[in-house]
């Protein structure tokens, strides 16, 4: 088949023209189209893609040809302040380049008349952890702290910049598990913020452009409600490193229980961003026994929002870290810790039951009560059937 080659870097295109690719296409004069992916936030269109040009020695280094594509359309109905919200995207996905659990960004260009980006990535073999927990409905414990583990890991890698950045839209869909389901990968950072912290006054400054786009309700800290103020200046100043960890509690809770702590009819709807203000999350253990306080506990401070949770918060990413890993370094030891706010403290949902049916199906045979009780019964069964058999033999 021949190949067609993309006319984008010499031919201009009217300003508002879509740009999509099919199979063979080349973009760039470097990429062949493989086909498309999926969609993304902005209306952006991703495809797979084999680098042509890729040496032989850096194939052997990565052990790939293949690269994300995704392409970025300006829309009539945006504001400017929204095509520069996307050029921050570029700047800080290749700024976050070469970190171990964040997407790598090779390459970002402006083509159209400034109108499209075209910002090439590392291809990610694998599947969302959206894709994954919809397969499976919920992760045992052992299995939630170790890709939560990794998550908390690309986040430090992001928090841990000179000038921090904030993705601001962390949701299952935006983490990829990779094949081998032994390593995760943050992406999308089309919503972050980029903060510079002062050492000196313990101020803060908001190089990013903040304007309007916020991320995906279930997921969003009510930090954003302070952000109402019409002086852009002191609007960004509530912006801090709970926007993620809010929504970290959220995927938390999520993977380990395969529900969202707070629950609305409409997801779509801004008004499930008040919930946590009001409600508290139901207490974990008594829904599912197989999950300790100290676990529940790293939930709630991510999640705290009402003004009398606020002392529990979180305030930087390390801190979650170190209560993660004193459960995994001695959990006999954590098994004594109690819950920060008991569930007689809670104000809970009255429409907000936990479907315990539901988690029932999703639990794994051997995390239910019954199947230890079976077990025991079957092994003293067979040691009592083990000395009759001696006895009668000594007859």
């Amino acid at each position: 088949m021949e190949t067609q080659t993309s006319k984008i870097n010499s031919t201009p295109i009217s300003k508002y023209q879509k740009i999509k690719f099919k199979p063979n296409d080349l973009v760039l004069n470097k990429y062949q189209i493989i086909n498309q992916l999926g969609t993304g936030g902005m209306s952006s269109i991703v495809y797979k893609a084999i680098d042509t040009l890729i040496s032989e020695a850096n194939f052997l280094i990565s052990g790939t040809k293949y690269v994300a594509v995704k392409v970025i359309n300006r829309d009539e109905s945006w504001k400017e302040e929204d095509w520069t919200k996307i050029h921050d995207e570029c700047i800080t996905s290749q700024r976050a380049a070469n970190k171990k659990n964040i997407v790598n960004t090779y390459e970002v260009t402006k083509v159209n008349n400034g109108n499209t980006f075209i910002i090439v990535m590392e291809y990610i073999d694998g599947i969302s952890l959206r894709q994954y927990l919809e397969k499976i409905g919920n992760f045992n414990l052992r299995e939630g702290i170790y890709y939560f583990s990794k998550i908390l890991e690309g986040i430090k890698e992001l928090h841990s910049f000179n000038e921090k950045i904030i993705h601001r839209d962390l949701k299952p869909d935006n983490i990829m598990i990779t094949k081998d389901l032994m390593r995760v990968k943050i992406i999308d950072f089309g919503i972050s913020s980029v903060l510079i912290d002062s050492t000196f006054n313990n101020d803060k400054k908001v190089i990013t452009s903040e304007e309007s786009i916020f991320g995906t309700y279930p997921y969003i800290s009510p930090d954003i409600k302070k952000m109402t103020h019409k002086d852009l200046t002191e609007r960004t100043k509530y912006i801090s490193v709970q926007f993620d960890f809010f929504s970290l509690g959220v995927i938390f809770y999520e993977m380990l229980m395969g529900e969202k702590p707070f629950k609305s009819a409409d997801e779509n709807d801004p008004k499930i961003i008040d919930l946590p203000l009001k409600y508290d999350m139901m207490c974990i253990s008594e829904i599912n026994p197989n999950i300790p306080a100290a676990i529940e506990n790293i939930i709630f401070r991510c999640l705290a929002s009402k003004d009398s949770d606020l002392k529990f918060r979180y305030h930087n990413i390390n801190q979650i870290i170190d209560d993660l890993n004193t459960y995994i370094v001695d959990p006999q030891k954590a098994s004594f810790v109690k819950l920060l706010k008991p569930n007689n403290q809670r104000t809970l949902q009255l429409n907000g039951s936990f479907d315990i049916q539901k988690q029932k199906l999703h639990e794994r045979f051997y995390e239910r009560h019954w199947f230890y009780w079976i077990m025991f019964t079957t092994a003293v069964l067979l040691s009592t059937l083990v000395v009759i058999l001696a006895i009668l033999h000594e007859l």
